[in-house]
């Protein structure tokens, strides 16, 4: 089986957000040629619909950066953070960095103690909270604004042992979940589900969340705006997000097999 595991903003989508139709045309090409096409993304469900067609998103999709993985509309796979555990970080937060921008994932619902829209990029469908009366569940993960926090060692030491935070956007988002989700580990759970190898796997990313998959996939290609550790875990470098650096790498690989 031949597999494409691609990340989203910042490699398949431009800074608009759009895929553009080069790019499109090129995901057309190589499923037509047997491909399969997945896409890892640290969103939720409902922030792909309506920007990646359903002809892809009817396969597979890894959302919160592999804590949940979609056959089409069925969750078939799982890795929460207990929600006693959760309300315990949650409001740690709140009392060592009072006013802190705090947001939880649940069932692909979003919770916040402020108006997402003071986020860069960040979709407004969410529900305001106020986290010191509110009836915590399984979370796929907690967002943590980290604008103004210096000290990243003090949060990584209070942590519960089974999480993890990974930083992205800049240093300006922390991104908590079970320390066992990561991307790689959902291709891993893809890869026994469907039978393909991982070393197989050709992965496109551009972020320090996707540096596993970078690093321990057959083909791992960061792209041009990635950062400098990313790149230099990759095997290949190809252009940016808006020049379509992963379009022109899918027409190589259609090129190739023409050939």
């Amino acid at each position: 089986m031949k597999v494409i595991v691609t990340d989203l903003d910042g490699t398949l989508l431009r800074q608009d957000k759009n895929i553009s139709d080069r790019t499109l045309k090129a995901m057309n090409e190589v499923v037509n040629r047997g491909f399969r096409i997945i896409v890892a993304t640290a969103r939720p469900k409902r922030a792909v619909r309506g920007i990646i067609p359903s002809k892809f998103l009817d396969y597979y999709l890894i959302c919160y950066n592999g804590a949940e993985i979609y056959h089409g509309e069925q969750l078939i796979h799982s890795n929460y953070l207990k929600a006693d555990a959760v309300k315990d970080t949650v409001r740690w937060f709140m009392e060592n960095y009072p006013g802190i921008r705090i947001s939880i994932e649940i069932m692909d619902r979003l919770y916040a103690n402020f108006d997402v829209r003071l986020m860069t990029g960040w979709l407004p469908e969410y529900t305001y909270v106020d986290f010191n009366d509110f009836d915590f569940k399984p979370t796929a993960k907690i967002l943590v604004d980290l604008c103004g926090i210096d000290d990243l060692s003090r949060i990584y030491g209070i942590l519960p042992d089974d999480f993890k935070m990974v930083v992205t956007d800049s240093g300006t988002l922390g991104q908590i979940a079970h320390k066992d989700v990561s991307k790689m580990n959902a291709i891993r759970a893809l890869s026994e589900i469907l039978g393909f190898k991982c070393t197989d796997v050709i992965a496109f990313g551009d972020d320090y969340n996707d540096l596993d998959m970078i690093r321990e996939c057959g083909m791992g290609i960061a792209m041009g705006n990635a950062p400098e550790e990313v790149k230099k875990a990759a095997k290949r470098v190809t252009d940016t997000n808006d020049n379509d650096g992963v379009a022109m790498e899918l027409e190589n690989i259609t090129r190739q097999m023409k050939e």
